[in-house]
Order: C-alpha cells, then structure tokens, then sequence
C-alpha cells in the first residue's frame, strides 16, 4: 500500500537497477577500455538524477509541538508547516529516504524563579526522513539541521543566551498511521545553541512531542 503522494510515483528503481553506464560492449568483464572510460563516466552522472528522480508533491501537513527543557526550566508550544521537497530514494513500497521542509513558530515560556522572560522562536529546517513503507503504519527516523532566530537572549538570570540567532538540531522518532496515512505522532531531541558565536553560550535541549495532520 502506498501513501498518497507516492501512488502516482514513478519506480526509478528500476531505471537504476537495470541502467549500464557502458556504451559499448565491454572488451573485458572486469575493466573498461581506457577510451571508453570518460563517455561511462558521463552517462552514469545522466542517469543518477533518475536515481533520485522528483516524486509527486504532497499536500502541506499542519504540525503542533509540546517541548519542555527542565534544566532551564523552560516550556514552548509550536505551530509548524511541513511540505514534501518533492525528492525520494528508495523504495516506495519499503525502505525509503525522503526530503521535507519546514518552517516554524513557536512560544517560549519560563518558569523560572530568577526574572523569567518569555521568547518567540522562528525558524526553517530541511529533514530527512527514513521511513518503512510496507505496512497501513509507518514508523520512522527523522533529522534536521537549521536556522532559528529568537526574540530576546535570555529566558532568566540563569539562562542567558546570548544571541538571538541560534541553530537548531535534532533527531526524532515517530509513527505515520490512520485513513490515507494522514496522522502522525511523534518524538524529538532538539538542542539549539549559537555555535560558539558568542559566549556565554549554555545551549536549550528540549524534549519535544508532536501531532501532524496533513491535508
């Protein structure tokens, strides 16, 4: 069974699996002619992009977070949009690689007992998504890497953050499930830290679980 947007999809496995970068009969089973190298060279980089050829767009996907980091004592809820980049590998019907975007708005809110201070956080992420397709459900590995920008540096005199920019990392676990795979429920480790750009730089880890819907 596939998901929606991979029903229409080409199987570029099987332009992979079956293509032969050689142009001409090989003179030997296990080296090329040196005069035919360059030209096996060329149409082997032709034919990888129908490796990873583009996969059908899927409708954008609607997206709420609950984190918490009770080192700093901090909290967030967050509103995020995720869309298909449009680019797979693998197989649809199992082991699959695939690209989304996302953007984000999130609020921060502190519970500290030293001057608390609440923050809005906005950013954009590419993620990878490892996903098994064989079943109704969907479980998955996802990771990401991007940019955040706050609206103040720090959340309490004892979290002081120093720049408003910061990067974002995490890595998550999660499970796709429902009618037409539509709903997915999810786990994420996130730490955002300004990269050494300006100390003192303490870093936010929060624990994240999250909702999607897609339309």
């Amino acid at each position: 069974m596939l998901r929606q947007d991979q029903e229409a999809r080409p199987d570029y496995r099987a332009s992979c699996s079956s293509f032969d970068p050689t142009p001409y009969p090989r003179a030997h089973p296990q080296r090329l002619p040196r005069r035919w190298a360059r030209p096996a060279a060329l149409a082997a980089l032709v034919a990888l992009p129908l490796c990873l050829g583009p996969a059908a767009s899927a409708a954008p996907a609607v997206q709420l977070n609950y984190g918490f980091d009770d080192t700093h004592h901090v909290q967030k809820a967050e509103v995020a949009m995720l869309w298909d980049s449009g680019w797979a590998w693998g197989n649809p019907q199992g082991w699959q690689v695939d690209l989304q975007w996302e953007v984000n708005v999130a609020r921060w809110f502190s519970n500290s007992d030293h001057n608390p201070n609440d923050l809005w956080e906005f950013g954009a992420s590419p993620v990878v998504r490892i996903a098994w397709w064989r079943h109704a459900w969907v479980p998955f590995l996802e990771l990401s890497v991007g940019p955040r920008l706050l609206t103040g540096t720090r959340t309490s005199d004892d979290h002081v953050i120093s720049t408003a920019f910061q990067f974002s990392e995490y890595a998550g676990i999660g499970v796709t499930f429902g009618k037409d795979r539509r709903f997915t429920t999810g786990y994420r480790f996130q730490h955002l830290s300004n990269g050494g750009i300006k100390e003192p730089n303490p870093g936010t880890t929060f624990h994240v679980f999250y909702l999607r819907y897609r339309f």
